[in-house]
């Protein structure tokens, strides 16, 4: 058996696999996980822009934000400029404040108050309000102080939209699924955001990159329902879950491609919510001191690593069945919580805060700019415990 350097997400793992009802770690198993990860391993920014060379549109997907994926989103965009894709979608803004990311991205100065402006409106429906995910639009900024005056502006293209929050009362509490037929007048996320890539991207022929919630960026995938994720705003056809990237692929196939950051994937609540990628077996290879050092990055059709199997998640299947490729940033033991944007909410946007909150609490007057920080630093919190779900 191999020495372990970090013995304790080891055992992780394996308590992970038992607890499941799973086999025990197989040795020459994870041997042959981390010789073709050392064979076919990339680094992850130029692995996500050369994919443009085979696909239009890259969906990006990871559900929970972290310190790690915002930099990596940051050390991303000039990249793809290099490559010639020359825009991104975001689900983290409504196409309500479209302008405001144009006038950002191509003004003379970063205006940091300019940014939260466009990033407000769907950051208090989510409680996403973080750093890293500002310098985002930061770095695509830089791009273009830096670009040929030839060259086209890149762009930071909004795909959600406002909801219609005067159809409920001031007090609703948004998080249950009664009043989404309502608060959704302009259709389904998933619907909208496809029809957003389609008007900005594919129907004039650009290549972009697409950065979005895991549910939103499976292209063959379909997902069954999930009693945490899908409780509320979720397009269901025929029993599955139908997201952005689905309705993409529906019109463009192979064209739309899907990469995933690692991260746990959705199970079916008997175990817990959440789910080790390919059983543990990807943390198992990269927890062994002769295992493949991340950030990493790999394609999961044509080698051993997509017939990894996903049976303690819900939807089962194998990993090339939920992406194309994989993108390792870090253990899931070592998730850190991006951070929260200090003050996001004053006394000035106190009520389009709690117009725009889902949790009935929030949208009550006599809430304060402090409860509304301080459930944006909570929800970073959260996302250092969410993976104890697994232990």
């Amino acid at each position: 058996m191999a020495t372990r350097t970090d013995s304790d997400t080891y055992r992780w793992v394996e308590d992970y696999r038992e607890y499941r009802r799973l086999t025990p770690l197989d040795e020459q198993q994870v041997s042959d996980v981390v010789d073709v990860i050392g064979d076919v391993g990339r680094e992850p920014a130029g692995y996500v822009a050369d994919a443009f060379s085979q696909h239009d549109i890259i969906f990006l997907g990871h559900r929970t934000p972290s310190l790690q994926t915002g930099h990596f989103l940051q050390e991303l965009i000039p990249v793809l400029h290099s490559k010639g894709v020359w825009a991104i979608g975001i689900e983290y803004a409504c196409v309500d404040d479209q302008e405001l990311l144009d006038a950002l991205v191509r003004g003379p100065v970063f205006d940091e108050a300019l940014a939260r402006g466009a990033l407000f409106r769907w950051g208090m429906r989510h409680h996403f309000a973080y750093c890293e995910y500002l310098d985002v639009l930061r770095a695509a900024w830089a791009v273009n102080q830096r670009r040929d005056p030839n060259a086209p502006a890149f762009r930071i293209v909004a795909l959600d939209y406002d909801l219609d929050t005067d159809a409920v009362t001031e007090t609703a509490d948004l998080r249950s699924p009664y009043p989404w037929m309502h608060l959704r007048h302009r259709g389904s996320a998933g619907r909208h955001m496809a029809n957003v890539i389609m008007r900005e991207f594919i129907e004039p022929g650009h290549r972009a990159l697409i950065l979005c919630r895991t549910q939103h960026a499976l292209t063959r995938l379909r997902r069954s329902p999930h009693a945490t994720i899908d409780a509320f705003d979720f397009d269901l056809h025929d029993g599955k879950v139908v997201g952005a990237a689905n309705h993409v692929y529906a019109a463009i196939a192979d064209r739309a491609a899907t990469i995933l950051i690692h991260e746990a994937l959705p199970a079916d609540g008997y175990h817990g919510e959440f789910a080790f990628p390919g059983d543990g077996m990807l943390d198992a290879a990269f927890a062994r001191n002769d295992g493949p050092k991340y950030p990493v990055a790999f394609d999961l059709n044509g080698n051993s690593l997509g017939q990894l199997q996903c049976s303690t998640a819900v939807d089962g299947g194998d990993l090339a069945s939920w992406a194309h490729g994989w993108v390792f940033l870090e253990s899931l033991d070592r998730v850190l919580a991006p951070t929260p944007l200090p003050n996001i909410v004053d006394d000035t946007n106190l009520a389009d805060a709690r117009r725009w909150a889902l949790d009935g609490h929030l949208r009550r007057a006599d809430v304060t700019a402090i409860d509304f920080n301080a459930a944006v630093s909570t929800s970073a919190a959260w996302t250092e415990l969410i993976w104890a779900h697994l232990a």
